[in-house]
């Protein structure tokens, strides 16, 4: 008898949850999916493929990146009114996640010039590893309508929101400040993302690593990173926030008549 009670208290919570949190997270996928598509309408051209081929051709629109924010957007609706049954929450919005992420960084590269020929242009990696990454992540999708998994666990928002704060940081800083300065702040910014932090531990684990950026980047790959900060940081740095404004922000201020 007990071994049913356990049995019954077992199975219950592990199918509950993702009926429970389907609406909320549907609603979100599609907030996100929206976002995406207004963003398209700040590159020229969102195709990422440009070879006249049938094979291609269909590439194009699969992986067109104002296609996959609608089919995103319409997966959310429909997980929101449980059209679609998630079994295993972590798998199915890991995937969603992940689409998202292939999406953003086909738009990201949209404007690079691609592969001509044999030659390969430097969007076309990005492209590729986004294409693959889009890929896995709609089977890890399907793997959570499909089979029985875990569902989605508290969790708390410290050492994400940190690690997050230091990447953009690190991408607003690089250039006018340098790669030096840059490695070292993200570093000592992302840990903070643990309650374990100690300030001498900290200060040499970030010294270390901006040594070991420096070696790989730079003398290793010879890559032309600026090291130091430019004379005029403060103007770079206020440049790149307007532009970073305007291509977030641009297409719905222009839909609101206020640019």
């Amino acid at each position: 008898m007990s071994d049913g009670v356990t049995s019954s208290q077992g199975g219950g919570p592990s199918s509950a949850p993702g009926h429970t949190n389907s609406f909320r997270g549907g609603i979100l996928v599609a907030v996100a999916a929206l976002i995406l598509f207004v963003m398209t309408f700040t590159i020229q051209n969102p195709t990422p493929f440009r070879i006249p081929t049938r094979f291609i051709e269909f590439l194009a629109i699969v992986f067109d990146p104002r296609v996959l924010s609608i089919a995103l957007g319409a997966i959310g609706v429909a997980t929101a009114f449980g059209l679609i049954a998630v079994r295993a929450p972590q798998d199915y919005y890991g995937g969603l996640v992940l689409c998202m992420l292939a999406t953003l960084a086909l738009i990201a590269s949209a404007d690079l010039p691609g592969q001509r020929g044999f030659a390969f242009g430097p969007g076309t990696a990005p492209r590729l590893f986004s294409g693959m990454l889009l890929v896995l992540s709609i089977a890890v999708s399907v793997v959570g309508v499909t089979t029985n998994g875990p569902a989605i666990e508290k969790y708390k928002l410290r050492g994400p929101l940190w690690v997050l704060v230091g990447i953009v940081l690190f991408a607003m800083i690089i250039r006018p400040l340098g790669l030096i300065l840059a490695s070292f702040l993200t570093w000592m910014i992302s840990i903070f993302g643990t309650t374990e932090m100690r300030w001498f531990e900290s200060v040499i684990a970030a010294a270390f690593m901006t040594v070991f950026c420096w070696a790989l980047f730079v003398w290793l790959l010879n890559l032309p990173f600026q090291l130091w900060p430019q004379p005029n940081a403060h103007v770079v740095l206020w440049q790149q926030n307007v532009e970073f404004f305007k291509l977030i922000f641009g297409p719905l201020l222009k839909y609101l008549g206020v640019a």
